[in-house]
């Protein structure tokens, strides 16, 4: 009885090691911050419809990526993929353009801007704000910092945040409606 409760014992001391081995790996996993998916990107323009005094006709929608990094190259490609020629969202048209981190004064002329995962937010977020353009990402913490105006995460389900901080420090509003359906920080 001893010997097979010997080899028992190791067998579920594995099994255990093993699952919260994965699990760690999972929780691991949620916290780096997911890439900009088109469903994302699509969300993101659907937030823009809910700004106050609202928008409309053709804008600039600044894709901000860090140059030299392959997965934020990669990252800006798929969002200016899914932005194509020009996103219609109602009367609203999102025309992308490429804006290096280093060179944030390309700024000019947008009035949102998604960010690529891989740039410092920090630097970008006063260049951003001082233009009043809207700032999203897919990294929550960054509007929990207050350095974006929305983050949008989804995985079983999309949570758009949306940070008081960066509103008001780039002058931007939101309609009351929509903020009753997000989450406000």
């Amino acid at each position: 009885m001893s010997i097979v409760k010997g080899m028992i014992l190791p067998r579920i001391r594995f099994r255990w090691l093993y699952a919260g081995s994965v699990l760690a790996g999972a929780t691991m996993a949620q916290l780096a911050p997911a890439q900009m998916t088109p469903n994302n990107v699509l969300a993101g323009a659907r937030v823009l419809s809910f700004l106050q005094p609202a928008l409309s006709g053709s804008i600039t929608a600044a894709i901000v990526y860090q140059p030299g990094d392959a997965g934020s190259e990669a990252e800006a490609r798929a969002i200016e993929h899914a932005l194509g020629g020009g996103l219609v969202i109602g009367s609203l048209t999102l025309r992308p353009k490429r804006v290096s981190a280093d060179a944030l004064g390309a700024f000019a002329g947008a009035k949102v801007a998604f960010l690529t995962r891989a740039i410092n937010s920090r630097l970008v977020a006063p260049a951003a704000a001082q233009r009043s353009i809207v700032t999203i990402s897919s990294d929550p913490d960054c509007a929990r910092a207050g350095l974006c105006v929305v983050s949008i995460s989804s995985g079983s389900k999309v949570q758009i945040t949306v940070s008081k901080a960066a509103c008001n420090a780039a002058k931007v509003k939101f309609g009351a409606a929509f903020l009753m359906l997000v989450k406000e920080i």
